[in-house]
């Protein structure tokens, strides 16, 4: 049963308690983090307050400080949202209907199609220059993606399976499920109640998922993925779609990088299919994506008939 002065409060107002949501689970999260690392994983006080990302001895904390991160901010908020607001945290975050087989292989072949366009995006985004008078907030977006890439090539570099295994978590799994839970199934649906207009939605929720991974000059890019996970939740109804595909997503790079070290590099992977024929491969990829997507559109009309 839905808790009626929740769901009819103006979306801003919802939008609110999502904030304050959000501050409050990702607070408590960490402060359980530390202290279960502190009571129960062995992990002393001097490690906690000794982290660097040049540390090795420092990785297993802050793989660990990353997965309970995104469940604080992430895979938690959505939940509480749910079930404050529809007593249904799958009906709210549209994970109550089925998938159909072929348009689930369906998703999962414009992900693929989807590398070479997205790597030709990202040469195109790399390549753009802020005006003179913004050289320092330049200078600052250069060290913030560089950081980034000094973090994903320390966490992406393992040697054993169980290593990897770790890495499918914390790369793939939690940041699919609750990024969706979180930006499409939360705020793409409040932002579609108070704009009245679901492209709108999809474009502002895709922007504000790209601007909070604070990596710049990946930033087109990965808006055009949050375009595309916002149409595909739009079009069928079921947030399990954009999840498959934002797994997908974040999965190859795992293990491409582990099954395939000398081929590719944490540091280089936004350069997979590049070369020579990156525009080729770049302008076939996205002819594939626009053409699976519009197929996947037709796939759900036919549904709903």
């Amino acid at each position: 049963m839905e808790n009626r002065y929740l769901y009819s409060r103006h979306p801003f107002a919802q939008l609110v308690l999502i904030a304050g949501v959000t501050i409050i689970s990702f607070i408590v999260l960490m402060v359980l983090a530390i202290m279960v690392g502190m009571l129960f994983l062995g992990m002393p006080l001097e490690s906690w307050l000794s982290i660097s990302i040049d540390n090795p001895e420092s990785l297993p904390i802050l793989k660990y400080m990353q997965i309970t991160q995104s469940i604080g901010l992430f895979v938690a908020p959505p939940l509480i949202i749910g079930w404050l607001m529809l007593r249904s945290p799958s009906r709210y975050l549209s994970l109550d209907k089925t998938l159909s087989i072929k348009s689930l292989l369906l998703v999962v072949g414009i992900l693929i199609a989807a590398i070479p366009m997205n790597n030709l995006l990202m040469l195109w985004n790399q390549e753009l220059r802020l005006p003179n008078f913004l050289a320092g907030v330049e200078a600052w977006m250069q060290r913030a993606e560089e950081n980034a890439a000094q973090v994903t090539t320390a966490f992406l570099t393992v040697s054993s399976f169980g290593g990897f295994l770790v890495n499918v978590l914390m790369v793939a799994i939690i940041p699919a499920v609750g990024e969706e839970f979180f930006f499409r199934g939360m705020i793409q649906k409040t932002l579609h109640r108070w704009f009245k207009n679901p492209h709108w939605a999809i474009l502002v929720t895709a922007i504000i998922f790209s601007a909070f991974h604070l990596q710049f000059y990946g930033f087109i890019p990965r808006m055009v993925l949050g375009l595309l996970f916002g149409y595909l939740l739009y079009w069928s109804g079921n947030l399990w779609y954009p999840i498959i595909g934002h797994l997908i997503n974040n999965l190859i790079p795992v293990v491409l990088t582990f099954f395939f070290p000398e081929q590719f590099n944490p540091a280089d992977l936004d350069q997979v299919s590049a070369g020579n024929g990156l525009w080729l491969w770049g302008v076939a990829g996205t002819l594939a994506v626009v053409s699976g997507c519009v197929y996947f559109y037709r796939l759900q009309s036919i549904r709903q008939l």
